[in-house]
């Protein structure tokens, strides 16, 4: 790694904390805050004591009904209705498995077969990324899991004016096909104010986009309720190796007109919920890897809410995390604010996401939804860059089925398109560090006349074919480039638990090595071999860089800074680096065989032709 590399990264960090910065200070704010200072979840359960079970008359749990249903009878409710008994729900494809309670008609918990947790209840392959083969089903102990709170709830109103309908206990019926699995849901129910509401869930085959139809009526003339929330909730945070990072991935998430907001969890929690007005598209909640998204496919919402709160981890899954992991953690709560129909009584039509962060699968299902916004590629000018460099890794992997060697491939690549870009930048700064005692002799001839100096050294460059700037562009070319790396290497799930070789079982993780501790101070220190290995090629290449002597310390220490910042970035971008550290010192070696030119002296300078 090269001083223009250091000089680079160091400029890039330097824009990127006053991006972050200005991001902070000028980006969209929420519109309004409302006075309730308590979380959605604990509304949740507060409010449902607060608002009467109603029972619904007709229809019986686990009953199986026509694919059209029947509309709703706008009838006040019968107040001797018999209780209906709490039943399970489940709905079985290829990909998930979702489950389903008629109280409250939430969407309790799903279940991706082709994804294995970090932390399962078996030694699922017996490997630390778990990795499946494509194709397989990970065992159901190992199975990502998206529960712990209800993933998706409906409630009326919003703001401090929700009515939970938790504990209201809906009639459901289901509709299935030839093997017997559910392919249609329907969960009819009415609050305590005698509105009646009808939930109906259609399966998609092949995809982790559900159908959702919500159709109300029966809305009394007196009623204060002009909307209602469709919620959706994150999962408990053990899905990913490194619970730290999972943590901070973990927001709700929006697009209410034009603009798309992610609020981390973390940042949320025991703070009023945020409310953006406007036309809200979708609302939900997303992981690093995962997401639950509800969109509307009619006309807009009327906002979008994005809150957090606590949950306490079972203790029996608890057990399964690293030692040292806190049992309370944040909660991501997206929620989705619809107006009531007009007329009083309608129909609205939604679709669900409940799946992997995929980017392409996503834009394809959604459409002008543009669910796919929610994936994290980068920042916005980066995303372009994202989407070529995914496209193209995936077409690599696809032939060489490892994305460690896909990684090798493309910054081999890289560095052969900017070959000679890079010996020329090369070159000018080895015939830069020759001019060095003659530009300290100009100098010191020009000392008190500026104008001459500037000529004068001006015409040393051009003598000897030298362009002080020559070796930015290749860098700067490649910025972008490294900028989508980090973007798809961090947050694209193809990446997920990708195994490279050897003691590297994730590519999107860290590296480990061993873990040495308890130590003083600093507790459990992680080894990690992948960042010491980049640190050492970055001194190789250095050395093989003309560098000042007088700033070759300096720039031998930057590349402990260097260590120090990429020691716990996924080993797929430190791998990257690494081998294009051995590949800067072998472009170094061949710029330094050709080298055999001699400083030329203009005559200005008052001097002839120097050795």
């Amino acid at each position: 790694m090269d001083r223009r590399t250091l000089l680079a990264v160091a400029l890039a960090l330097v824009v990127f904390a006053a991006f972050t910065a200005l991001q902070a200070r000028y980006g969209p704010k929420p519109v309004r805050k409302p006075a309730a200072d308590s979380t959605l979840v604990a509304r949740d359960s507060a409010l449902a004591d607060t608002t009467a079970a109603a029972a619904i008359p007709n229809g019986s749990a686990g009953a199986t009904a026509a694919p059209g249903a029947p509309g709703l009878a706008a009838t006040p409710a019968k107040p001797a209705a018999p209780e209906i008994p709490e039943q399970r729900y489940v709905i079985e494809t290829p990909l998930y498995r979702a489950e389903f309670s008629n109280r409250g008609a939430r969407l309790t918990g799903f279940q991706l077969r082709k994804f294995a947790a970090a932390y399962g209840a078996s030694d699922f392959q017996a490997k630390p990324a778990k990795r499946p083969r494509p194709g397989m089903d990970v065992p159901a102990g190992d199975q990502v899991r998206l529960d712990g709170a209800p993933t998706f709830a409906l409630d009326l109103g919003s703001g401090e004016s929700a009515r939970s309908l938790a504990k209201t206990m809906f009639a459901a019926s289901e509709s299935t096909d030839a093997t017997g699995a559910i392919r249609t849901l329907t969960f009819t129910g009415r609050d305590a104010g005698g509105m009646q509401i009808r939930q109906t869930w259609r399966v998609r085959p092949d995809s982790y986009m559900l159908d959702l139809e919500v159709e109300t009526s029966g809305i009394p003339a007196n009623s204060d309720v002009r909307d209602y929330s469709l919620t959706m909730r994150s999962w408990l945070p053990l899905t990913e190796s490194d619970p730290q990072t999972d943590l901070h991935g973990l927001r709700a998430t929006s697009l209410v007109g034009k603009d798309l907001h992610r609020d981390a969890a973390a940042g949320l929690v025991g703070r009023n919920p945020k409310v953006f007005e406007g036309v809200a598209r979708w609302a939900g909640v997303q992981s690093r890897y995962f997401m639950a998204l509800v969109g509307t496919t009619g006309p807009g919402g009327k906002a979008a809410v994005s809150a957090a709160a606590s949950a306490e981890l079972p203790a029996d899954r608890l057990a399964l995390m690293p030692a040292g992991t806190k049992p309370l953690a944040p909660v991501a709560i997206g929620s989705l604010v619809m107006p009531l129909p007009a007329s009083g009584a309608g129909v609205q039509q939604f679709v669900a996401y409940v799946g992997p962060a995929d980017h392409f699968a996503l834009a394809k299902e959604s459409g002008p939804l543009e669910m796919e916004r929610s994936v994290d590629l980068g920042w916005r000018w980066i995303v372009p860059f994202s989407k070529l460099l995914l496209q193209l890794m995936r077409a690599v992997d696809g032939v060489v089925h490892n994305y460690g060697i896909t990684i090798l491939l493309i910054a081999t690549l890289v560095r052969l398109l900017l070959h000679p870009m890079n010996m020329a930048g090369m070159r000018s700064m080895r015939a830069m560090q020759k001019l060095q005692p003659e530009i300290e002799r100009i100098r010191k001839k020009f000392e008190n006349d500026p104008k001459g100096l500037n000529a004068a050294t001006m015409a040393l460059y051009s003598e000897n074919k030298v362009n002080p700037m020559g070796g930015c562009l290749p860098m700067l070319l490649q910025m972008p480039l490294f900028f989508a790396l980090y973007a798809v290497i961090n947050n694209a799930i193809d990446l997920r638990q990708a195994p490279f070789f050897g003691w590297i079982h994730d590519l999107s993780s860290p590296d480990l090595v061993a873990t040495l501790g308890p130590l003083p101070v600093i507790g459990h220190l992680p080894v990690r071999f992948l960042p010491l290995l980049m640190a050492g090629t970055g001194l190789l290449s250095q050395v093989l860089t003309p560098t000042d002597p007088k700033q070759a310390p300096t720039m031998y220490l930057m590349n402990i800074f260097m260590l120090f910042i990429f020691y716990n970035l996924p080993s797929g971008l430190v791998f990257y680096w690494t081998v294009m550290n051995v590949l800067t010192a072998a472009q170094q070696w061949l710029a330094m065989r050709g080298d055999s030119g001699a400083v030329v002296v203009p005559a200005a300078a008052g001097k002839g032709r120097r050795p």
